[in-house]
């Protein structure tokens, strides 16, 4: 990804080649199936004032906790200097936030938090992105960079964890920002620059999977640390009119890295479903109607199953196994709109909307409980809600 597009990048998340498989493109299967909309129950906050909340999971025990990506430093930092595009800064405020029964706490806290200033003034916060628990009471986490590993660097040793799945105050698992950096997996797709930001995880027997929205790729994590491509995910289409305008390319930072009438994949959510398979979400660098979610069973090339929804940022499976998809945004960059939660049947692919009442509002992270209820972070980088819609699925 393109030094150009770092900002998007930074906002949202608001890459060895060994073995890796080629993606493969088929016919959409949800736009002839399309459903009405669905009414879900009015949402109940479950906690606001959170600390630019990013991703929420139901955890096996029931609670339900939130990462929180924090404020950086806490204090403001520094404006680049002349000539630099960004500068950053290092604090300690992510942390995770734990709802159980009528009790709700930060049962984590310190964890690092990198604030980014861009030349014309634009800051961003990132680092703690996804969390889970792990069988001994410790905790996942998936931290954000925007960068590369001389950025993290630059911000001294105890940065270490930023573009890494580490355990929360502890090892490093897989560092997802020194794979991109050494192999820039997608630059087989013409995309001119290096650029990691790791998003969301899942677990495939003792390894884990990795989505890297700025690198375009799955990264497979193993046992002893070591990374591999699971696979790159190509690039998507413009449409004829906007990439011929540039209209479309002014707004989206992402088409800068790509080739002429092309924008960068963006891979966001990953979730196991049912049938075994993967299936993740590429938002197409919030472009409208552009997302693609892909399935992917491991050992065997990935397809296309769904496409035709918009700036999809996070999955999750409802009880009956059908997918659950949640947008960030319901319009393109330049007029996003309120997001949407939309439902996937998980055998055609037929897309039935879910009423929220224009309730969502920059929406991040996605959960379903065992009996339904959706859990979603909710205007994340102002009043920071966890709003729980209860049995909408």
């Amino acid at each position: 990804m393109s030094k150009a597009s770092k900002s998007w990048a930074g906002a949202f998340l608001a890459a060895a080649v060994v073995g890796s498989l080629t993606a493969t493109v088929v016919p959409a299967q949800a736009a002839a199936g399309s459903q009405a909309p669905r009414a879900a129950a009015a949402p109940v906050v479950l906690a606001s004032g959170l600390h630019n909340p990013r991703g929420v999971r139901v955890q096996a025990d029931g609670s339900v906790v939130v990462t929180e990506v924090g404020s950086g430093s806490g204090a403001p930092c520094a404006a680049p200097p002349v000539g630099a595009p960004l500068a950053r800064c290092l604090g300690f405020t992510g942390s995770l936030y734990q709802v159980k029964g009528s009790t709700q706490s930060r049962i984590v806290t310190g964890l690092p938090s990198e604030q980014i200033v861009r030349s014309d003034g634009l800051t961003r916060v990132n680092g703690a992105i996804q969390s889970e628990a792990t069988a001994k009471g410790a905790y996942r986490v998936v931290y954000g960079l925007s960068g590369v590993p001389a950025d993290r660097a630059a911000l001294g040793a105890d940065a270490a964890p930023l573009g890494t799945l580490s355990i929360a105050g502890g090892r490093v698992l897989g560092d997802l920002a020194d794979h991109e950096g050494r192999l820039d997996p997608d630059s087989v797709l013409g995309n001119n620059d290096v650029f990691s930001n790791p998003h969301d995880f899942a677990r495939d027997g003792k390894d884990f999977l990795v989505t890297d929205a700025a690198g375009n790729t799955l990264i497979r994590v193993h046992p002893d640390g070591t990374t591999t491509t699971e696979f790159v995910f190509p690039n998507n289409v413009l449409p004829a009119a906007a990439s011929a305008s540039g209209a479309q390319s002014s707004a989206d930072a992402t088409v800068l890295a790509a080739p002429a009438g092309q924008t960068e994949a963006v891979p966001t959510g990953i979730v196991r479903g049912r049938d075994g398979a993967f299936y993740i979400s590429t938002m197409s660098g919030m472009n409208k109607d552009l997302t693609r979610i892909w399935r992917y069973v491991p050992g065997s090339a990935p397809t296309v199953f769904v496409t035709g929804l918009t700036d999809v940022i996070d999955l999750a499976l409802a009880p009956n196994g059908d997918l659950i998809a949640l947008s960030y945004g319901t319009g393109p960059a330049s007029a996003l709109g309120p997001g949407a939660l939309t439902r996937i049947n998980k055998k055609t692919g037929a897309l039935t909307p879910i009423d929220t009442g224009s309730r969502l509002k920059v929406p991040f992270g996605l959960d379903v409980s065992a009996n339904g209820d959706v859990y979603v972070t909710n205007d994340i980088d102002t009043t920071g809600e966890l709003l729980k819609f209860p049995a909408a699925v």
